[in-house]
């Protein structure tokens, strides 16, 4: 049994979750639902130029860094990027692996080399939650100083910030020495293959070893050169920053069109752990483990539930239906003037 049978039970399991989380919570959802009815459209609407100033964000780090490691690209272009990219990565169902192999692709077609476009991608994601321990500090000092800051949010804050700062280091550990990258690929198909031998009939690998070998070797070169540089990953630091503050603007927003002014403490926790559970999330954008857990978490840190649910629910179908058409439009845009095969997208 290969891969697409494995992610096929884990989708089933996911799904079977959210159906008994439905069963059970249902009358907390019914709730919801009367929420709707103290929704300010115009309040709303104001979340349009915030996404934009997001997406603007996310193409001036891909440009920024990109200048790091030698490369030129417009904003313009970029931007239609980070569209796409939010397109690929909330509709296709593989925990954000899909974006990796589209950046890939898509920025070849630009001229920058596969090791780039992948070292771009894990930077981001890196840089990301680097930004996100300086936002949990704030979020504490805002839930202690206007709020209540309970012990189990200082737990899920503090437990979120040792679990990037542990895998960051982790992650540069192996990427600083190529023995070490030697090392971790020697033993990455064993551990892979143990953690996937049930649900495989025939014992053969199911990942290519040389290439990681190779994708790790390239990015142990682009990591050299960065670290070179590295007084220029400042302003790649800083549009992650940016990044990460329009979409606590975004949620704040939504809740204002609620009429509730919420404490931003609880945005920023509720946000950052929805997005590192969402990362790893095998449904389409993080579908029902995103709602679920900034739900969750809100609630934790006080709000009403069902406002909490109805909050989210907004923010994530409103954001969601304004840009994923734009996206669309873009990536299949690119698809046909490019010249982007669905094929190499997947073998990326």
């Amino acid at each position: 049994m290969q891969y697409r049978s494995i992610k096929f039970w884990i989708n089933a399991v996911t799904i079977l979750a959210l159906a008994v989380l439905v069963i059970f919570a249902h009358s907390q959802i019914a709730v919801a639902f009367h929420t709707f009815a103290r929704l300010n459209l115009l309040w709303l609407l104001l979340v349009i130029p915030v996404q934009i100033g997001n997406h603007f964000s996310v193409a001036k780090f891909y440009q920024s860094y990109l200048k790091t490691l030698g490369e030129k690209i417009e904003t313009s272009e970029l931007f239609k990027v980070s569209l796409e990219m939010n397109f690929v990565n909330n509709v296709f169902p593989s925990g954000g692996v899909s974006g990796f192999g589209y950046l890939g692709v898509r920025l070849k077609k630009l001229g920058i080399k596969g090791s780039k476009s992948t070292l771009l991608q894990t930077s981001r994601h890196f840089l990301t939650f680097l930004s996100f321990i300086i936002y949990l500090i704030i979020a504490l000092l805002f839930l202690s100083v206007f709020g209540s800051a309970s012990r189990l949010i200082i737990l899920i804050a503090s437990s979120l910030s040792s679990i990037i700062i542990f895998s960051s280091l982790i992650l540069l550990f192996i990427v600083s020495d190529e023995a070490r990258i030697k090392q971790f690929t020697g033993a990455l198909p064993k551990l892979v293959n143990k953690m996937t031998g049930h649900f495989r009939r025939k014992k053969r690998s199911t990942i290519n070893i040389e290439k990681i070998e190779a994708l790790f070797g390239d990015l142990h070169r682009d990591y050299i050169q960065v670290k070179q540089n590295w007084k220029d990953l400042r302003y790649s630091f800083f549009w992650t920053m940016v990044m990460n503050a329009t979409e606590i603007l975004t949620i704040f927003i939504v809740y204002l069109s609620f009429a509730q002014i919420v404490n931003p403490g609880a945005i920023i926790i509720a946000y950052a752990v929805a997005n590192v559970a969402g990362l790893v999330a095998v449904l389409p954008g993080g579908v029902g483990v995103y709602e679920g857990l900034m739900t969750g978490v809100m609630a934790s840190a006080g709000i009403e539930q069902a406002l909490a649910l109805s909050a989210t629910v907004v923010y994530r179908v409103f954001n969601m239906g304004i840009f994923l058409p734009i996206g669309y439009i873009f990536y299949h845009r690119a698809l046909r003037m490019e010249g982007i095969d669905q094929k190499e997208v997947k073998d990326e």
